[in-house]
């Protein structure tokens, strides 16, 4: 039986587009617009929906996946679907298994150096011939400083490996809770913890950030926290940018609050023209690549297309967000 699958936007690796295609009949839309896709499912049996970022999955869609079946995003988060109502509907949400895990940690590193060592500025004024921009400048060593991290997911777990054991950094992490499982885990890699993210905030030198974007960890990284950084600190976030009150960050640059930036999601992607960040000197920024290397697209890209398929199929994957609840109610 070949299913009939809504692809929304091109994936990332053709591999996994030419994987989709050969499992299933495939619809593939290359620009994302709300109207165009309900129109579509209006009249078309659709099986399933495979799509990424910055597609949204609205409510509105999701009334009219009269016979969908499952939804595959194209990456670990899932901020960009509305679970919880396609839940309500017996629809299985899937997002991709944690492949880019050391794609994003390599990238955390590489904007924690470029802020550290004021990469960008340094590239600009070289540009313009003005060699002499480095006199009475320093940038700073990593060796021997705290890095502290907000999360302790597999992408931070890589960081804190890469830069204890790379650059001599040590570790702080914050966690909600600590149980034996995750002390023994912190012990192993040499790793202090605390639930308290302000404690990480005071004593970090460089702060990433590893956390999912809900409803209670939007914006958690605001004035206040800014206003407990050492004016010589640097933050990275590869994680979301909903993490970050946006003006807070760029108050805070402004006002000498810390010193740098290395910024790689953003609260609305693609950011908008005016967006004000891009007048801050401090900020270092990519358009949410961090985890798209060539080796997790390619591998990524494959295995969402073939767990999209098993999902529809009935096979219980551990990459669907929502079986335990689709589980409780007898629905998946």
């Amino acid at each position: 039986m070949s299913f009939h699958i809504v692809q929304i936007l091109p994936m990332y690796h053709p591999d996994g587009e030419e994987t989709l295609n050969r499992l299933a009949d495939v619809k593939k839309f290359d620009t994302f617009d709300e109207q165009e896709i309900i129109t579509y499912l209006k009249s078309h049996h659709v099986d399933g929906i495979i799509l990424r970022a910055p597609v949204r999955i609205t409510r509105t869609i999701l009334d009219h996946c009269q016979n969908v079946k499952a939804i595959s995003g194209g990456g670990i988060g899932l901020d960009n679907i509305d679970v919880e109502y396609a839940t309500s509907k017996g629809i299985k949400i899937l997002h991709a298994p944690k492949i880019n895990s050391q794609a994003t940690a390599e990238h955390a590193v590489a904007l924690m150096l470029a802020v550290m060592k004021d990469i960008t500025i340094f590239d600009k004024e070289t540009r313009k011939g003005n060699f002499s921009y480095r006199d009475g400048k320093y940038t700073t060593e990593l060796q021997g400083k705290t890095l502290g991290l907000v999360g302790l997911g597999s992408i931070a777990q890589k960081v804190a490996k890469m830069m204890a054991l790379g650059f001599d950094m040590d570790v702080l992490a914050y966690v909600r809770t600590i149980g034996p499982e995750r002390q023994q885990l912190a012990d192993a890699l040499g790793i202090q913890l605390t639930t308290s993210m302000e404690e990480v905030f005071s004593k970090s030198d460089v702060i990433s950030l590893h956390i999912p974007l809900t409803a209670d960890t939007k914006e958690i990284i605001d004035e206040k926290m800014f206003n407990l950084m050492k004016d010589s600190a640097v933050l990275v976030n590869t994680g979301r940018g909903g993490l970050i009150n946006e003006q807070d960050m760029v108050n805070a640059l402004k006002e000498g609050k810390f010193h740098r930036a290395g910024i790689d999601v953003f609260a609305t992607e693609p950011p908008g023209e005016n967006h004000p960040f891009y007048d801050i000197a401090e900020i270092t920024m990519t358009p949410h690549i961090g985890g798209i290397s060539i080796e997790a697209a390619q591998l990524t890209s494959v295995t969402i297309a073939e767990n999209l398929i098993k999902a529809i199929e009935g096979e219980s994957l551990p990459v669907i967000a929502n079986l335990k609840q689709l589980e409780s109610v007898g629905r998946s």
